[in-house]
């Protein structure tokens, strides 16, 4: 009898370490990505081809949200975006890469802005990447653009 206690007890510790390695499997895989929070952004070395403005350095709020294996990226403050749709961005993990990107029609005329910004890990509390723009409207094509960094 004593010997099939000690195997009823091995068995049972056998499924609890199963358990709690299963349960650090799943608790593992459900960290966030580390770009994903609030961030401080400021941009710098601002550009322009074409007639229109290269902008200002300017600095604000983006915070950044994951929904499945789907990025999302929102500017809170700081730059104003017309309309308001572009301060929205999609985006995905390329390793220690980031790409966002959005696209709107922004006149009555049919013409459509499309925005990127590319973003490369520093360090868990630091990104930095370049942001490119383009306005383009039968045949006219005009971009701009600006170095962005984000830090906790």
């Amino acid at each position: 009898m004593l010997k099939r206690g000690k195997k009823g007890i091995a068995g049972g510790v056998g499924l609890l370490a199963l358990f709690v390695f299963s349960s650090l499997i799943s608790f593992n895989s459900a960290v966030a990505d580390p770009i994903v929070g609030e961030w401080n952004y400021t941009t710098s070395n601002h550009w322009a081809k074409g007639p229109v403005p290269a902008g200002r350095p300017s600095k604000g709020i983006v915070v950044i949200t994951e929904s499945g294996d789907q990025l999302k990226m929102e500017f809170k403050s700081g730059m104003v975006f017309s309309p308001t749709e572009l301060k929205y961005f999609t985006g995905k993990n390329r390793g220690m890469n980031y790409v966002f990107s959005n696209s709107a029609k922004v006149d009555n005329e049919g013409g459509v802005a499309k925005n990127t910004c590319n973003l490369e890990m520093v360090s868990n509390s630091h990104f930095k990447g370049k942001s490119y723009s383009e306005y383009s409207n039968s045949g006219i094509t005009f971009s701009w653009g600006f170095d962005i960094e984000l830090k906790r």
